[in-house]
C-alpha cells in the first residue's frame, strides 16, 4: 500500500454566505476553480493536502434570487460556514451567525473573512481556509 492510500480522505460541504453576491464569487474564485452557478446557488471546490490527509471541499453559496428550497439546500449537509462581509459590521455579523445556528447548529465551525478579496489577500483566505477544515477535522 502508497503513501497515497494511507492517506485519510475527506469531503466537506462548506455554506458562504453574505450580503455581496459578487464578493462571495470573488472568494471562492481564489482556488482557481470554476465557479458554477445553478438556479441561484454558486458552487466551486478546493482541495488541501497534508502528508496523511486528503481534504477536498465544495462550496454552495445562495445568489440572493435564490429560492427559498434552494436556499435551504446550500446548508443542507455543510460541516462549516464562512461569512464573507464587505467591511466589519457587527449586525450583519450577528445576523448571518444566527442563520447559520438555525440552519447548522450552534457548534458549526464559522469563520468572518472582511473583504475586499483581492490576489494580495489569497494567502491569508487559504490560511483562513486551512484552519476552517482544521477546526472541522478536529470535530470528527
Amino acid at each position: 500500500m502508497s503513501d497515497e492510500d494511507a492517506k485519510a480522505r475527506y469531503l466537506f460541504k462548506i455554506t458562504v454566505v453574505g450580503p455581496e453576491d459578487k464578493l462571495i464569487e470573488r472568494f471562492m474564485r481564489i482556488f482557481h476553480k470554476p465557479v458554477f452557478s445553478i438556479d441561484g446557488i454558486q458552487i466551486s471546490s478546493a482541495g488541501i493536502e497534508t502528508e496523511d490527509t486528503d481534504v477536498k471541499t465544495v462550496f454552495m453559496s445562495p445568489r440572493h434570487s435564490a429560492l427559498d428550497l434552494l436556499f435551504s439546500m446550500t446548508y443542507k449537509g455543510a460541516s462549516g460556514a464562512i461569512i464573507i462581509l464587505p467591511k466589519p459590521d457587527p449586525k450583519a455579523e450577528a445576523k448571518y451567525r444566527n442563520e447559520i445556528r438555525k440552519n447548522l447548529g450552534d457548534k458549526t465551525p464559522t469563520r468572518v473573512i472582511i473583504g475586499p478579496i483581492s490576489k494580495k489577500k489569497n494567502k491569508e483566505l487559504i490560511n483562513i481556509l486551512e484552519d476552517l477544515i482544521t477546526e472541522i477535522l478536529s470535530t470528527r
